[in-house]
């Protein structure tokens, strides 16, 4: 072997190994349980407790569109203070497989990993489904501390709002027709519909978009997760429109003119 091989050898040796870890090794099983109890059990379901037995002291949390918390008790009550509304909670859920460990050594001693992973982020509201808000990917870094594995950093990153089918059908202006005029609904107030290139078009104030046609009586938002059911009356003439988020009715527009 020459002195130029012997040189790359010695020179790459001290990082060979260093890629992720098997899912079914220790470190990986053990990271992927306290990923749980700080999003399960701590983020899902308030748990304080949880928390504070898995953050590190010095915790930073960096966010591409919240910017940076530094401390551990600063984070939690910021997390408690807006993340914990039972009338609108928050929930976290992994994607599946995404998970990935790389473990950190010092003269080959295992000290901290980094984890990462994508998930996904979903609102629970009283009486609705639960519906998808946004999906992130996020990188974390565990320190093995005295009382155990530590979460240090966390860069929480590349939030993506789901996506909705934009795709529709065909729908005859003289349908569309049938449907134009004036609505009423108790927290929307005043709705118009009308026919805007052949499609159909919602004015609610601040809310304006054109709508996407899923059926004869369903029209979708093409940014939002709301749909409109058009009702009809049994001689053929529209009552009113009912406004689906998530497939859950949330409002009831009762139609007052054409």
């Amino acid at each position: 072997m020459t002195i130029y091989k012997s040189i790359i050898i010695a020179l790459f040796i001290p990082f060979l190994g260093i890629a992720q870890v098997a899912q079914d090794s220790e470190l990986f099983l053990h990271l992927q349980e306290m990923d749980h109890l700080v999003f399960e059990k701590g983020f899902n379901n308030c748990n304080k407790d949880a928390m504070q037995s898995s953050l590190s002291k010095d915790l930073e949390f960096f966010h591409d569109k919240g910017g940076i918390t530094k401390g551990k008790e600063v984070f939690i009550t910021s997390f408690i203070t807006n993340m914990c509304d039972e009338n609108k909670k928050p929930i976290r859920k992994l994607v599946p497989g995404s998970l990935t460990v790389f473990p950190l050594r010092d003269n080959g001693v295992i000290y901290g990993a980094i984890q990462k992973g994508v998930h996904e982020f979903f609102i629970k509201e009283p009486g609705k489904a639960l519906y998808k808000t946004e999906a992130s990917k996020f990188t974390h870094l565990w320190l093995k501390e005295d009382t155990g594995w530590k979460l240090s950093r966390v860069l929480s990153y590349d939030h993506q709002a789901p996506k909705h089918d934009t795709q529709g059908i065909k729908v005859a202006t003289e349908l569309l027709a049938r449907y134009s005029g004036n609505y009423k609904a108790p927290q929307a107030g005043n709705i118009t519909i009308s026919i805007k290139d052949d499609v159909m078009h919602l004015d609610a104030g601040k809310m304006q978009a054109d709508l996407v046609a899923k059926s004869d009586i369903l029209f979708a938002h093409p940014q939002a997760p709301i749909v409109l059911k058009f009702i009809t009356n049994n001689d053929g003439s529209i009552e009113k429109f009912i406004v689906l988020e998530n497939g859950t009715p949330v409002e009831e527009a009762i139609r007052i003119e054409r």
